[in-house]
């Protein structure tokens, strides 16, 4: 009896392995479902970067010897205005215009729809992240409410003669991005760019001015996270929050570990009075997207990091999805399931009621 049991088992256990092999031999991959958007999200990026590049060379500014790819958006390794240390190869990897792809991925994975509005948080140390952020929103008509900030780490946006806010007030005054940031700080020690030489901050802080969009210099947390989070609300309210960087709003006081890309709602449960945004906004409900770690962000979708070429849109992984086909796996099952009932079936038939029967 407990040898025809095992045989039955034995005999479903090799349908549903027949079914694995079917399945993962039948395994193909394709295009996914918002492939026409990340393109034209990757080609707005690379529109901008060129753009950028453009800006730098009127600004008399030479690529620095980082920049592998020569794409105009990495800095110098120290200015007046460098805040932190940054890694070179994690910058570079961001200078890639499927990086807007991979942002309209992770939109999509935060539950983000067109018409929604999202609000964003971006420190110079990143520039072409943020704009791969922008470009993945312009594409898929997000209206993105962004604070950004001027200081930048080591080989970021930290020439003081072209900052990320340069850069995008400039991107929109020429029509090819649709919303200039809401407001501006200094970013650094206090979000007010202690650390910065103080005449070269101001004499930035005044050009980005003269754009026409406000400045903020607030020291104290509470009070600095108040105003942004008043901005996203009153231009908004947003559905999603996303930080780019390592601005002190964004992050907190505290050097909590977050986990980068898409946070669903409430992962966060220990926030305190030093939390930044990325926490607060969680756990009150919305869904965040963390972009700092770049080797892990890479990692998890498939993109090379730090990779010897840039590939056109449209052939690296994060445009591509694997699919599995179901019939095999029905149909094994089935005959996994069919054969457990038949076979136990015809056992309680030849032997009477199994499992020990009532007396």
């Amino acid at each position: 009896m407990e040898r025809a049991k095992r045989l039955i088992l034995c005999l479903a256990a090799v349908w549903l392995l027949v079914g694995a092999v079917l399945t993962t031999a039948g395994a193909r991959t394709e295009k996914t479902a918002d492939y026409s958007l990340k393109i034209k999200a990757a080609n707005l990026m690379g529109e901008w970067m060129d753009a950028v590049k453009e800006m730098k060379s009127q600004a008399g500014l030479e690529l620095t010897e980082e920049d592998l790819h020569g794409t105009g958006l990495m800095g110098e390794r120290y200015t007046l205005i460098t805040t932190t240390l940054g890694d070179p190869a994690a910058k570079r990897t961001t200078c890639n215009p499927d990086m807007a792809a991979l942002a309209v991925e992770l939109l999509n994975q935060a539950g983000i729809q067109p018409g929604d509005t999202v609000g964003a948080g971006f420190s110079g140390s990143f520039p072409a992240m943020n704009l791969a952020v922008l470009a993945a929103c312009q594409a898929v008509d997000v209206k993105c409410v962004y604070i950004a900030s001027v200081g930048a780490s080591t080989y970021g946006a930290n020439q003081p003669e072209l900052t990320f806010p340069d850069m995008v007030c400039r991107l929109h005054q020429v029509g090819m991005l649709n919303r200039g940031p809401s407001l501006v700080t200094p970013g650094g020690d206090y979000d007010c760019g202690i650390e910065m030489d103080p005449e070269l901050r101001e004499q930035t802080l005044n050009r980005i001015r003269s754009y026409d969009v406000p400045v903020m210099e607030e020291p104290d947390f509470d009070k600095n996270l108040s105003a942004r989070m008043k901005l996203y609300e009153t231009e908004g309210p947003i559905k999603c929050f996303i930080g780019v960087g390592g601005n002190i709003s964004t992050l907190g006081l505290e050097d909590e570990m977050i986990s980068c890309g898409v946070i669903s709602p409430g992962t966060v449960r220990n926030f305190s009075d030093r939390s930044g945004l990325l926490q607060l906004y969680n756990a009150q409900g919305l869904p965040v997207i963390h972009l700092l770690n770049i080797k892990q962000l890479a990692a998890d979708y498939g993109l090379t990091f730090d990779p010897e070429e840039l590939l056109s849109p449209g052939e690296s992984a994060i445009y591509f999805e694997t699919v599995y086909p179901k019939w095999g796996a029905v149909i094994c099952l089935a005959g996994a399931l069919a054969t457990v009932w038949l076979g136990f079936r015809r056992l309680r038939r030849e032997d009477g009621p199994p499992f020990g029967a009532r007396s």
